[in-house]
């Protein structure tokens, strides 16, 4: 008996995640083993979900699928989202995560199993008979079929003008094709080159039977190479795939992934010069950045965001698809990287079907193309080719490099003998470790710092230059008796006093030695930094950045680090547009640059511009890709990458990913344990870290605890005014409002705020955020006058730093709002809730409320105007919400809601 699926029947899965289990051909869902009653829209937004796990599926997305264009109201969706999870229990719950403006999507593992097949209509076409809604055009040859779609060539009946016209059958691939029409306007408006990608003429979404029409950009490659790759040369092959592996990397340029290369999707034709590829089907296509959709006009309708695991998996030949994929991981650009190796090597051996297999070099026979092909495969997407232009570049510059090659081969032997030299001046100097420990993170790592892109004798030399230099400013500038303050002082002078008495020595003993003052300045910016001498760092990153644009010029390595840690510092101070500007600055330096140096600096720089401003969202894939590209550029930069790991942590929390963030936490605490060879300080911080996760779980006794163990070691260490030891402060902070002690939650909100105005200044974005919460505390303390005048005073500040929608300033707006609501200053608080955004307040404080909060507030502004029909309505959904989320009867808005109720009831 054959049980393989009819090609024209649609698979249906069941689902497993977490402690729940959804079968899609039953619509029923489990938890722990228990059928749960849940309104069908809610179980088609899971399904939904779960068809595109691990990404973004966009408002308009869910709309399209789940209503299907019926009208709805404002509060349709995350009322079908909150009825989900309170479906799903508390932990499953936490999988479903809320991007802010954007839409939904679920995280964490998905296992999955086939668990029946659905029919699907075929469309009845044939040769000779008109395109559907396009009378002129006759189909003339069907060039492929699947189970959801069908695709034709026609020809117009008088000109003869050829069209491809891509069907879907019965409407369930309308989703596909607007992703593709979307993407296809994406890349004609933001590629400048037109030739890169088969040609989007027009599209028919309003009735059946949908489809796109596109221009005939000759035979697929699989095709055409049966009869015309054998004439082909290997720089003439080389030559066709840099046409097509150019127009992979434009698509990345502008925040487009194919996720389907292969040779049925590129499409050769010949032209005068020769033949020319071009790209096409991007029906898999995923859009990394959907703002870029609002730049160019366009809207996101349809937009391709989400994943489709089985597309993932089994669309095309699997022949293509990244390791990493099939391990459950989210389609990257190095994806689309992996698909172009596979298929220059098919190009270069002539079989287009042939895997990478045991012995797959004899089929290249050149060292460096074997070399590029290896590079773009690589396993480990980590160690692979970080981009198509990357591997564009090595094609490009063969020539070039196998005259490095050689000429490196000659230069070995000489720079091991002066790396040895280095070696030996370094092991005269074994006490400036002890006497200056602390300056392991700002000297020790001078190699990761400061290391020079030119040739190993060269990187050598200076390294030694730069390693004499530092060794002479430490011994006699900033430990010897040279600095004042070690005469004067000896073993007790404090390195805060020593970093100060040294700094303005610099400029003097290197005015001859640009490129060393500028490290030494760099270096102290780093150390400033760390012990929060703020303006004194700015100075030093000023310093260090003019320097090395003067010797070096503004691209160089050197100089975009010294640019990256100056937008670091700025965004400590809250100058935020300042950092904008050197941020774009970077960008545009950068982009010059291929590397995975310069992506840590970038990403490393934007991702504290974001977590400064509380916008976490859009910090937390910076810090991903920090990582990534410190592992990949300096595996052994230990320091600077628990740094990073601290800060991933910290953001997972924040964003609601807690399961993520204890794992993250955890292996951090264990990588840096006492007796491990670790940090004990970077152990403490991820201590705290992991405690927020226990807080956010309601897990306060053990979070209480593990902040009070941290704390032991940050303050013996660092000290009680330490921003560190007021981050956990603050944390205690959070656990008292938790157990609804306001006391001692107003005591520490007390000391926070004091302790950050006198580190950072009453204007910093930070001092204003713990100004918020102390407003808060007095307002749950019953103090609504202290309460107003603290949050009016903070959110006029915030108002001046960062824009409307941002996460912090929300959550002043709202609370100021409450309290304005109380104090009989309606106007003033009809103004503030008007821009209030749920999900963006959820995104900072995950509670699953924020929704019914919000119509508390607004029923409260609607039964003020005499609208009581409007405030009723409100209110019981309200009500609703909090009756749905355990815990939640005794919020104050849930008890605002109570009495509002009753008072509406009365009035009718």
């Amino acid at each position: 008996m054959n049980n393989r699926p009819d090609a024209r029947e649609r698979i249906l899965f069941n689902y497993r995640f977490g402690s729940a289990e959804f079968d899609e051909s039953r619509f029923e869902l489990r938890v722990a083993g228990w059928p749960v009653e849940v309104e069908n829209r809610a179980l088609e937004v899971l399904a939904c979900l779960l068809r595109h796990a691990g990404e973004v599926v966009t408002k308009e997305e869910l709309f399209d699928t789940v209503w299907a264009g019926r009208v709805t109201v404002d509060k349709v969706l995350p009322n079908a989202v909150a009825k989900l999870r309170r479906a799903l229990g508390e932990a499953n719950a936490e999988r479903i995560v809320t991007q802010a403006r954007i839409g939904y999507r679920l995280d964490g593992p998905v296992e999955r199993t086939v668990a029946s097949h659905r029919p699907v209509n075929r469309l009845e076409l044939a040769v000779g008979q008109t395109v559907p809604l396009r009378g002129n055009f006759v189909l003339r040859e069907a060039l492929g079929r699947t189970a959801n779609s069908e695709v034709w060539l026609a020809t117009h009946a008088k000109t003869g003008a050829e069209r491809v016209y891509k069907f879907s059958v019965d409407g369930e691939r309308l989703p596909a094709l607007r992703r593709e029409a979307t993407i296809a306007r994406v890349l004609r408006e933001g590629v400048s080159e037109r030739g890169h990608f088969v040609e989007l003429i027009d599209w028919n979404f309003a009735e059946p039977p949908f489809f796109l029409e596109l221009g005939h950009a000759g035979e697929n490659l699989l095709a055409w190479s049966t009869h015309e790759l054998a004439a082909l040369d290997r720089e003439a092959r080389i030559a066709l795939f840099l046409q097509i592996v150019d127009a992979v990397a434009a698509a990345h340029a502008v925040g487009v992934l194919h996720k389907d290369l292969k040779p049925a999707n590129v499409l050769i034709a010949r032209r005068d010069e020769g033949w020319h590829a071009r790209l096409g089907d991007f029906g898999s296509g995923r859009l990394l950045d959907p703002d870029v959709l609002d730049a160019l006009g366009i809207t996101r309708g349809g937009l391709g965001m989400t994943r489709d695991i089985a597309a993932d998996l089994s669309s095309g030949t699997p022949l293509y698809i990244a390791p990493e994929i099939f391990a459950g991981q989210l389609p990257t650009v190095q994806g689309d990287v992996y698909a172009l190796g596979l298929l220059l090597y098919q190009l270069l051996s002539g079989h287009l079907h042939r895997p990478l297999a045991s012995g797959w070099e004899d089929d290249i026979g050149d060292a460096l193309l074997c070399a590029d092909i290896r590079a773009a495969t690589e396993g480990d997407p980590q160690r692979r080719l970080a981009s198509a232009a990357e591997l564009a570049m090595r094609l490009r510059t063969r020539e070039q490099r196998a005259r490095d090659a050689e000429h490196e081969r000659l230069e070995v032997a000489r720079a091991k003998r002066e790396r040895d030299a280095l070696a030996r001046s370094r092991a005269q100097r074994p006490y400036l470790v002890a006497l200056a420990g602390v300056l392991v993170v700002g000297i020790g790592a001078v190699s990761w710092l400061y290391a020079s892109a030119l040739d190993a004798r060269n990187a050598a030399r200076r390294e030694l230059e730069r390693a004499n230099a530092l060794n002479r400013f430490l011994n006699e500038d900033l430990i010897g008796r040279s600095n004042p303050l070690v005469l004067a002082k000896g073993k007790d002078a404090a390195l805060k006093d020593l970093l100060l008495a040294a700094r303005e020595r610099a400029g003097r003993r290197f005015a001859d030695e640009p490129r060393t003052e500028a490290t030494i300045h760099a270096s102290l910016a780093t150390l400033l930094n760390t012990i929060e001498l703020m303006p004194e760092a700015e100075q030093e990153a000023r310093r260090a950045l003019e320097l090395f644009e003067q010797d070096e010029g503004g691209s160089s390595l050197d100089a975009l680090r010294a640019r990256s840690m100056l937008v670091r510092v700025l965004t400590r101070t809250s100058k935020f547009d300042e950092a904008l500007r050197e941020l774009q600055i970077l960008d545009r330096l950068g982009a010059g640059r291929d590397d995975a140096a310069t992506r840590l600096l970038v990403a490393a720089a934007w991702g504290a511009y974001h977590f400064n401003r509380a916008e976490y969202a859009d910090a937390l894939p910076r810090y991903r890709e920090a990582i990534a590209a410190l592992r990949a550029s300096e595996p052994e930069a230990i320091a600077q990458r628990d740094a990073l790991r601290l800060d991933l942590v910290n953001l997972l929390a924040q964003v609601g990913k807690t399961a993520e963030a204890r794992r993250e936490g955890e292996a951090l605490i264990r990588d840096n344990e006492a007796g491990s060879g670790g940090n004990d300080l970077m152990a403490a911080f991820a201590k705290a870290a992991v405690a927020r996760t226990r807080t956010q779980a309601g897990e306060l006794d053990a979070a209480e605890a593990e902040l009070l163990d941290a704390q032991k070691t940050i303050v013996a260490r660092l000290g009680e005014n330490h921003s560190r030891n007021l981050m956990l402060t603050n944390d205690l902070y959070r656990i008292a409002v938790e157990r609804r002690d306001w006391p001692r939650a107003l005591e520490l909100a007390r000391r926070v705020h004091a302790g950050f105005s006198a580190q950072f200044g009453p204007d910093h974005a930070v001092t204003r955020t713990t100004l918020v919460n102390l407003g808060l505390a007095h307002y749950e303390s019953g103090d609504a006058t202290s309460a107003q005048t603290r949050l009016r005073e903070a959110l006029a500040g915030l108002a001046a730093q960062l824009p409307p929608d941002n996460p912090q300033r929300q959550f002043a707006a709202f609370w100021l709002a409450a309290v304005d609501i109380e104090t009989g200053a309606w106007e003033e608080a009809a103004e503030l809730v008007a821009p209030l955004d749920a999900d963006v307040l959820e995104a900072l404080s995950p509670n699953g409320i924020w929704a019914a909060r919000l119509d508390v507030l607004r029923a409260q502004l609607a039964a003020h105007r005499g609208d009581t029909d409007a405030a009723r309505s409100l209110v019981k959904a309200a009500n609703a919400a909090f009756a749905g989320q355990e815990g939640a009867d005794s919020d104050r808005f849930a008890v605002r809601a109570g009495a509002l109720s009753a008072s509406l009831t009365r009035v009718r």
